[in-house]
C-alpha cells in the first residue's frame, strides 16, 4: 500500500486552505499578504464602486442587507473570474500548441493563440500545472503553475508562473522562489506526491492579449529566500498577536500611588 500523502489542500467557500502532516500550514499568497499593497486596496475600492454603478437597478431590487453582500463579495468575484480565465488560458494554449483542436471563445483566443505561440518558439514543455507543493520544514504550502523546461535556454527544470493582468509585479519572484524552496509536490494528484525538483531558474510569461513576455527573476535567490522567511514570521507574529495581544489594558490612575 502507497504511504499516504504528507500534504493536502483543501478547497472551501471562496478560497482553500492546506494541511502537512495533519497540521494547518498557511498558504504562501497568503505569507505574502504580510506586504503591504497599497495598489491592492485602490484596485478592491474600485471593484466595489464599478459594481454599485454598473448593476444599479438590480441591486436596487434587493432588500439592503443582500445588496451589501453583494457589493462585499464584488472584489472576490472578480478575483475568481481572472483566477479561471488564466487556467483557461494555460490549458487550451498547451493543447493547441500539441495541434490539439480546441474551442476558444472571442475574448479568450488572442490570448490562447499568443499563449501557444509562445509555448512552440521558446520550445517549452510543461512537466506540471497547477501541482500543490509544500515545505515540511518551515510549514507552509502553495499551488505553483506550471514546472517545465525551456528549450531555447537550456534543459534543465524552472518555475514557471503564468499572469494575466495588466503587469507583473516584484513580489511574485518570492512567491516563486517559496515555491521552487518547496521539499514536495503534488504533480499529477495527491498519490503522485514526490520530492520537490531541483529548480534552476524562476520566470514568469506574461499572457497580454496578442503576445507573451518571457519575464526572468533576476535578483539573487538566496536573498529571495531570506526575504520571504522575514515575511513568514511577520505573518506568523500577526495571527499570534489575535490570540494574544501585544497591548495590554489601559493603565488606571488610581491603581498607583502618587510620587511625592
Amino acid at each position: 500500500m502507497s504511504a499516504q500523502p504528507r500534504l493536502k489542500r483543501r478547497n472551501y467557500g471562496r478560497g482553500h486552505g492546506y494541511t502537512i502532516d495533519g497540521q494547518k500550514v498557511r498558504g504562501v499568497t497568503s505569507i505574502l499578504n504580510a506586504l503591504p499593497k497599497p495598489a491592492l486596496v485602490n484596485w478592491a475600492a474600485n471593484v466595489t464602486a464599478e459594481s454599485a454603478v454598473d448593476r444599479w437597478e438590480e441591486l436596487a431590487d434587493l432588500p439592503p442587507s443582500k445588496r451589501l453582500k453583494e457589493l462585499q463579495d464584488a472584489r472576490w468575484s472578480t478575483t475568481k473570474a481572472a483566477a479561471l480565465r488564466g487556467t483557461q488560458i494555460h490549458d487550451l494554449g498547451e493543447r493547441l500548441s500539441h495541434g490539439q483542436e480546441v474551442e476558444v471563445s472571442d475574448e479568450l483566443r488572442g490570448p490562447v493563440e499568443a499563449y501557444a505561440r509562445f509555448l512552440d518558439e521558446w520550445d517549452v514543455t510543461v512537466t506540471a500545472t497547477e501541482a500543490p507543493c509544500g515545505s515540511t520544514t518551515r510549514a507552509y504550502a502553495g499551488t505553483l503553475d506550471s514546472i517545465a523546461r525551456i528549450g531555447r535556454i537550456g534543459d534543465e527544470s524552472v518555475m514557471l508562473d503564468l499572469k494575466t493582468g495588466k503587469g507583473v509585479y516584484d513580489d511574485a519572484a518570492l512567491q516563486l522562489e517559496a515555491y521552487a524552496r518547496c521539499d514536495i509536490w503534488q504533480p499529477d494528484g495527491p498519490e503522485s506526491e514526490q520530492p520537490m525538483p531541483e529548480i534552476s531558474a524562476l520566470y514568469i510569461a506574461h499572457i497580454m492579449p496578442d503576445a507573451v513576455r518571457l519575464v526572468p527573476v533576476i535578483e539573487d535567490r538566496d536573498q529571495l529566500w531570506r526575504q520571504f522567511q522575514y515575511l513568514q514570521a511577520t505573518a506568523w507574529w500577526m495571527d499570534q498577536v489575535k490570540e494574544q495581544p501585544a497591548l495590554g489594558a489601559a493603565l488606571q490612575l488610581d491603581d498607583f500611588e502618587a510620587v511625592a
